[in-house]
């Protein structure tokens, strides 16, 4: 292989000029180009990273919306996925006289494992251990309950709250182990079930036929509402994130209680196919 002789400069030395190369300055200048581009790229990314996170969890709950939805708005009794997924169901009662006058406010709590019923609230509970939850009619029949039931002398007024491990995560976010628990994405939901019961008398023109046709739409139709918060942390403290789904629903909530261990559970399911004609 030959070899290119150097080209020299005017006094017969090699000219330094014409080798190819960079100097000490050159390569600090592009280094400090790079640098200011990392520094842009890495601000960027958290960003980028922190939109894909909101917009994958705003996916899981109206997946997790639909689902729900549909399971609780025909009572269903086989949601077999339900009971992979739940991971507690609070139904907290407030009682009050026919005036309005609070009365007593006590809670049941359910866990896969254990339940506690009517304990008053600041209480510790009486745990009995069973797999009620295991049930995915208990599970439906607990997130059914109504805002509003009758209760000796008055009234009861209800709220449930469930966390929920997301049925739409991948399956290793459902595993039974401990690490699969803690690493899945967790939600509340809080369903309210409020029969309906608005409608302007004036319409009915003192038609009696009328009325008690208003009177049935309320016996038989049902605002339906699904609050979602999310995330649920470990510590048990709720993100900033919320959605609420509505509808109305035609039927009859129907009450169809159990028994565990001597104790009375109630639970609601919504018969859509029933017809209930108002007294």
């Amino acid at each position: 292989m030959q070899l290119r002789p150097p080209i020299l400069n005017p006094a017969g030395r090699p000219d330094r000029r014409s080798r190819g190369g960079f100097t000490m300055i050159e390569i600090a200048l592009c280094l400090g180009i790079i640098g200011f581009a990392l520094v842009a790229i890495i601000g960027v990314l958290p960003a980028g990273l922190s939109a894909q996170k909101e917009n994958r969890e705003e996916s899981v709950i109206n997946l997790e919306a639909t689902y729900l939805m549909d399971v609780l708005s025909t009572g269903a009794k086989g949601a077999d996925d339900l009971t992979n997924a739940i991971l507690s169901i609070t139904n907290t009662f407030v009682r009050y006289d026919e005036k309005t006058n609070f009365i007593t406010a006590d809670q049941s709590i359910f866990t896969p494992t254990r339940f506690a019923l009517y304990v008053p609230l600041g209480s510790q509970p009486n745990w009995i251990y069973s797999n009620y939850l295991a049930y995915p009619a208990n599970i439906v029949g607990l997130l059914s309950t109504p805002k509003y039931t009758p209760a000796p002398g008055g009234f009861s007024s209800n709220t449930t709250v469930a966390d929920f491990r997301a049925l739409s995560s991948p399956l290793t976010d459902l595993g039974t182990n401990q690490v699969a628990q803690d690493f899945s994405f967790h939600y509340r939901l809080s369903p309210e079930w409020v029969p309906y019961a608005a409608f302007d008398q004036s319409w009915t023109n003192n038609n009696m036929d009328y009325l008690f046709e208003a009177v049935n739409l309320q016996t038989n139709l049902t605002q339906f509402r699904l609050r979602f918060n999310w995330p649920v942390l470990p510590n048990g403290a709720l993100g900033n994130n919320r959605r609420v789904f509505r509808t109305l629903l035609s039927g009859t909530v129907v009450e169809s209680d159990s028994l565990v261990n001597g104790q009375v559970i109630p639970r609601y399911f919504v018969d859509p196919h029933t017809f209930s004609a108002a007294p």
